[in-house]
């Protein structure tokens, strides 16, 4: 039953993946018919009512999602920004050029980058009608970046680093991030708009919940944070002291001129589209299991937190149905999403993932049982550092020669699924949070 449920485990994820994939997202979302674009299969944009397009990506997936784009409509001009190094980002975009800038912590290159795209919308002419695509996906947030004037990158490097290790849940980080910014909290709308240009938006969501203002910090949203909450939550999480002056000197300026605010309101001509979420994946998991003749429930797609402690709820759950058929009846597969946490040293970071100490804290709190498998991966391919995930029974403990809790206290799991070669891992074109699927079985 293990090697069974350990197949369809695997499959499950990689339905997930494939049904986050960009490119499909972009070309179920986007059709033209007799020159009118057609999105979302709701709203049209007359092709001939504009004199120029714009085609802009921000983001892991902003390739991919370009060149399904470019599939579809070519654009006059336009610009990418993704992150280097990433698997995302091996698709080929041939209608406009793209870069690769740092993430997590921007540098100038992510800067001068960004200004290349502000300077293509500042070219936008009084009487020109212009329709403008900006591609959005995770780790926007830092690789579309725009700090003001008094602050410079070094500054923004320093306050990044501050913020990935004060603890705070990506809301709080943005609120901040957009406090500091040119386009971020909807400014980048608010500048197409003012130069009279209509701004479509196509989001895949890497955020819980899906916020449209905290993915990629909302560039063509409404923002609804305050300077004053972005000092509170700087001080609440102890970087004030810590952060640049510059940074600081314009946080308080801002406080005290409330016309620096962002847009409160979706600016005129701006639209926004979700087309890829966290819940779309897990809904394909779900179909893949019940495809091979197993009941499936999701339980969330909004699972946080820090991943060996959520382990041992949810395995608690699954021990639960195998022991008593409560809630449900096994067989049956459970399947969740979001994105756990793992607290470390920074300077200890190499080879942590979430998903991976997840999947790791269950086996130890599976050990021994016939019929439960876990499976979790981050849709990026990437967890954390390293593979994308791994997948363990209840006999993964007994295999490996390795100390699990060792390991697990270390945030090595990747080596410890390495060695029994239970690691997972694969080239994604998709950015969705995390896929986490339990099949249980009937109790032995």
């Amino acid at each position: 039953m293990e090697k069974t449920y350990r197949q369809l485990a695997q499959d499950m994820i990689m339905a997930g993946v494939e049904a986050a994939d960009p490119r499909q997202a972009i070309s179920n979302s986007l059709r033209i018919i007799d020159g009118v674009l057609e999105i979302e299969k709701r709203d049209r944009f007359p092709l001939k009512d504009y004199d120029r397009i714009l085609l802009f990506g921000i983001g892991k997936a902003a390739r991919p999602m370009c060149q399904a784009f470019e599939a579809i409509l070519t654009p006059d001009d336009g610009l990418a920004i993704t992150k280097k190094g990433d698997e995302i980002g091996l698709a080929e975009v041939q209608s406009i050029p793209v870069h690769t800038a740092y993430h997590p912590e921007p540098r100038q290159e992510n800067v001068d980058y960004t200004r290349k795209i502000l300077d293509l919308v500042d070219s936008i002419g009084e009487d020109q009608s212009t329709l403008v695509f900006l591609m959005i996906s995770g780790g926007g947030s830092a690789l579309f970046c725009a700090p003001p004037s008094k602050i410079d990158i070094d500054d923004m490097y320093k306050l990044n680093q501050l913020l990935m290790k004060c603890g705070a849940t990506i809301y709080d980080i943005n609120a901040i991030r957009k406090h500091i910014s040119e386009i971020k909290g909807g400014r980048f709308g608010q500048r197409v708009s003012d130069r009279g240009g209509t701004l479509v938006s196509l989001i895949l969501s890497d955020v819980v919940g899906d916020d449209l203002s905290v993915i990629a910090s909302g560039p063509s949203y409404k923002d609804d944070t305050t300077f004053a909450d972005a000092i509170r939550l700087m001080r609440q999480y102890k970087i004030w002291d810590e952060a640049p002056a510059s940074v600081r000197d314009h946080l308080q300026q801002g406080f005290e001129d409330q016309s620096q605010e962002p847009p409160r309101a979706v600016p005129s001509g701006v639209h926004n589209y979700l087309i890829g979420t966290n819940l779309g994946a897990l809904h394909a998991a779900k179909a893949a299991a019940e495809a091979a003749g197993v009941p499936s429930l999701i339980l969330t797609s909004q699972n946080t937190g820090e991943a060996k402690e959520i382990a041992k709820c949810v395995m608690a759950i699954a021990k639960e149905i195998q022991d008593s058929g409560n809630p449900v009846v096994p067989p049956v597969a459970l399947v969740m999403g979001g994105e756990m946490i793992v607290t470390f040293n920074w300077e200890d970071r190499d080879g942590f993932g979430p998903n991976r100490e997840f999947v790791l804290s269950s086996a130890l709190e599976i050990q021994g049982r016939n019929n439960i498998v876990v499976a979790g991966a981050d849709t990026d391919g990437v967890d954390g550092e390293g593979k994308a995930g791994a997948i363990a029974d209840g006999f993964t403990v007994e295999r490996s020669s390795l100390d699990p809790r060792w390991h697990l206290d270390r945030h090595e799991a990747e080596a410890f699924f390495d060695a029994l070669g239970d690691s997972i891992e694969f080239t994604s074109m998709t950015n969705v949070n995390d896929v986490v699927v339990v099949l249980v079985g009937p109790k032995e």
